[in-house]
């Protein structure tokens, strides 16, 4: 469905059609140092972190031995003994913890710094009308934003937040907000990029991204190596590729009766449980609440009706709305 010409929230309108910026200072941001950190990762995620070049960016999933999302992180390469993790909120104590239990005296330390710095997302299909110097696809830059030296992440992937703005200093953080906000970026809430999100049908760790899902159900496929050498959970995540496995997918989810969509809602066919729903908004491009949802594959054809806990809903297509904002 093309997105509407109604936007009843600048900061909506600013992600879909402009250039917004939004606050997640709460993000989860882990600092890595030694020469072996970046083997350590690739050992237990799904992407290749060995022979990246100074300011490359690259996402990948850490996971379990069965195959299942541990987390979404995105890697920085800073130096040859210094990269940044980034990733969810509250998630840097998880990924700390579990990569220090394979650590067997490899060169490697952890720092989590999320409390001492910012991060600032650029995102929207007018981000170079800042005036920025901004990387490539997967590539981050060093410069100055307001008087205040930052990191320009340019994340690989559908995300969007297509620039990530890093400040080492969180009492720089207002000095390089009013800056951007000075070059027209509009400010932008959680709310609105919730229902951006959902319109275009992108997972998200705590909703569709969690420990109960394997990547290539969860949509992140795109961050999943099939030529690298052994990690974690790698024949599973194999397996499942080689011989469709996969079991669910994630679908878009409309109400047929007006019902109201509730997260977390049971999903059944014919009394028979098939899936859950995993996440709800309003949609201000079509004036009505939306939801993705995780179903069996046998049940994820558009147009399939379901039975919720609140009413009747119909399978969709995914994205709900195009537009330029990815």
């Amino acid at each position: 469905m093309p997105a509407s010409t109604t936007r009843l929230d600048p900061g909506y309108d600013a992600l879909s059609n402009g250039v917004a910026i939004l606050d997640r200072s709460h993000l989860g941001r882990v600092r890595i140092t030694g020469a072996d950190a970046l083997d350590l990762i690739n050992r237990f995620s799904t992407n290749e972190t060995v022979g990246l070049a100074d300011g490359d960016v690259v996402v990948t999933v850490l996971t379990s031995n069965i195959g299942r999302v541990i987390e979404l992180i995105t890697v920085v390469r800073r130096s040859a003994t210094e990269s940044v993790i980034l990733t969810g909120p509250g998630a840097e104590n998880t990924i700390v913890e579990w990569l220090d239990r394979y650590n067997f005296g490899e060169d490697c330390e952890f720092s989590i710094t999320t409390e001492s710095s910012a991060q600032i997302s650029v995102s929207g299909p007018h981000a170079s009308e800042l005036g920025l110097p901004l990387p490539e696809n997967g590539r981050a830059i060093s410069t100055e934003i307001g008087g205040v030296a930052v990191e320009i992440v340019h994340v690989p992937g559908p995300s969007l937040a297509s620039y990530e703005v890093l400040v080492e200093d969180r009492n720089a953080l207002p000095a390089v907000s009013d800056a951007l906000a000075a070059a027209g970026g509009v400010p932008a809430d959680e709310n609105a990029t919730e229902a951006l999100r959902i319109e275009r049908g992108l997972p998200a760790r705590s909703h569709e991204i969690t420990d109960d899902n394997n990547p290539l159900e969860a949509g992140l496929e795109p961050y999943v190596s099939f030529t690298k050498g052994c990690y974690m959970g790698q024949e599973v995540i194999a397996r499942l590729d080689t011989y469709d496995k996969i079991q669910r997918r994630i679908v878009g989810l409309l109400s047929s009766d007006n019902a109201k969509l509730s997260t977390e809602s049971t999903l059944r066919s014919e009394d028979r449980e098939i899936g859950r729903i995993t996440s709800v908004a309003a949609s201000p491009s079509l004036g009505r609440e939306i939801a993705l949802a995780y179903v069996r594959k046998a049940f994820a054809e558009p147009g399939t009706l379901l039975s919720s806990d609140n009413g009747t809903v119909e399978v969709v297509a995914l994205p709900f709305v195009t537009g330029p904002g990815l």
